[in-house]
């Protein structure tokens, strides 16, 4: 934990890759259905859709007043 965010995330990703094939495989299978349903949902009018720097953004301003 007291590594710098690049290096935990370099850390994590070589973890990741670590693990045996099939459960990389699985967990990545269910990341793309995931993104398949919501993109579908999207499309269908049923979510609307957030600019990511504005969220940030709010979520920051929400961060600094807790």
């Amino acid at each position: 934990m007291r590594l710098p965010p690049a290096q935990r995330a370099l850390l994590a990703d070589a973890l990741l890759v670590s693990l045996d094939d099939e459960a990389a495989r699985e967990v990545e299978s269910a990341w793309a259905t995931v993104a398949e349903e919501r993109l579908a949902a999207y499309q269908r009018g049923e979510v609307g859709a957030s600019d990511g720097a504005a969220v940030l953004g709010r979520l920051r301003a929400g961060l600094k007043n807790a």
